[in-house]
């Protein structure tokens, strides 16, 4: 993951500007190659060796970068460089997940390397008051043994539900939840004087499948996850989409009988209220299922004949109904499913996807799992503290050297 700079071009760059650039550049490039030298960062960017030495000490006066000490002499001998690199212990990010059952939490460096974790259930509470109340306990937990100050560390939520992601506030999250208009940035902001991000879990997940799993290096995604609730997320061009209302992938509320128009689905969705694991269970014991969880019958039912094996397959079109429905829309490269539940029905959905869509599209099966929503919490609050760097590049460097690595910043 590279500093942004591009919202720094334009046509005639003043020298601030222009320094703005080249520092970015080089920290990129130090982070790239480091540990490197200044006379291989001057190769390296094409700068003059003045201009590299100035940016690299202004670089060392915010703690960006710091010097290892010397390298190796060069072919023809002299005196040995000095090497520098990214200073990732600069500052900390804090990812907090808000699952179903439990509260996950990391603490990790600005590489976005993990340095401590913590898992909190939740228990039979799950109001809005009781949850956060867990995750702010378990972000001081961290906090105390990754000691900075405030306007050093990152604090970055993976909610349920349809969030507002300039505000951090989770507008809806049925099901499980039942929560609407919580406010968790606010209520973190304040209580730990940081900047706060919160977003989607599923488009959490999927940038970290992007940055660390099935979907490495990839621009255009859609993954789909399933548990009790049932979610997608689409990534465009390297972006993911959000949508006016916050909605973009709310996969739940897909229509896919006529029949049933005439019914009030707000609340959980049509398709979650099939295909959500507790709806899975249920409607398996109706059949006549001994299964104790939905990836018990799943995983049993593909075998049965009956009553079990029809609603093996109804489950198994709707499912693949609507990621064919997806595809057709977004036109992905490749769709992700995340969980065990979509893992047993990968024959049948590859099969009817390849039915209804008139083009190849690679489906695969998450390679990480459970950790892809804390994994992608760290990826956005990683992304937002190096956007708010190249911010301050462009502000020429008007911070205070004194007030630390830089944090969030207002989109």
């Amino acid at each position: 993951m590279r500093l942004p700079h591009e919202h720094l071009i334009s046509q005639n760059l003043s020298a601030p500007l222009m320094r703005s650039i080249n520092g970015i550049g080089l920290l990129n490039l130090i982070r790239e190659h480091g540990p490197v030298s200044r006379a291989s960062l001057a190769k390296l960017s094409n700068l003059s060796k003045p201009t590299v030495s100035s940016q690299v000490e202004t670089l060392m006066q915010r703690g960006w970068v710091v010097e290892l000490g010397r390298g190796e002499s060069g072919a023809k001998g002299g005196k040995k460089p000095t090497m520098l690199t990214f200073n990732a212990n600069a500052g900390r990010l804090f990812a907090v997940e808000i699952g179903a059952w439990h509260v996950r939490l990391a603490a990790a460096d600005l590489e976005g390397n993990i340095l401590a974790r913590l898992a909190i259930a939740i228990g039979s509470d799950r109001q809005a008051a009781n949850v956060l109340s867990l995750a702010k306990y378990g972000l001081e937990q961290l906090m105390a043994g990754n000691p900075c100050s405030a306007d050093q560390r990152v604090i970055s939520v993976a909610a349920p539900g349809r969030v507002d992601v300039v505000r951090g506030i989770v507008l809806q999250a049925g099901n499980v939840f039942n929560w609407q208009n919580v406010a968790i940035r606010e209520e973190l902001e304040s209580a730990f004087g940081t900047t706060v991000i919160v977003d989607n879990d599923v488009r959490m997940a999927a940038l970290g499948e992007v940055q660390f799993g099935a979907a490495r290096g990839e621009q255009d995604v859609v993954l789909v996850k399933l548990e009790t609730g049932l979610g997608a997320a689409v990534i465009c061009r390297g972006q993911l989409m959000l949508g006016s209302h916050w909605a973009a992938g709310e996969v739940a509320h897909m229509l896919l009988d006529h029949a049933n128009t005439d019914t009030d689905w707000s609340v959980r969705g049509y398709l979650e209220s099939i295909v959500g694991a507790d709806r899975i269970l249920a409607a398996a014991q109706e059949a006549g299922s001994s299964a104790q969880t939905a990836l018990e019958f799943l995983l049993t039912a593909r075998h049965k004949t009956g009553p079990e094996r029809v609603l093996f397959d109804y489950l198994s079109n709707h499912l693949g109904i609507a990621i064919a429905n997806l595809i057709v829309v977004n036109d992905p490269a490749m769709v992700v499913l995340q969980s065990t539940l979509l893992g047993a029905l990968e024959q049948e959905l590859r099969a009817i996807v390849e039915r209804l869509v008139p083009w190849e599209t690679r489906i695969e099966i998450s390679t990480i799992g459970d950790e892809a929503v804390l994994l992608g919490t760290i990826v956005a609050a990683r992304r937002q503290a190096y956007e708010h760097i190249a911010r301050l590049f462009e502000n020429g460097g008007q911070q205070p050297l004194d007030s630390g690595i830089p944090v969030l910043a207002e989109r």
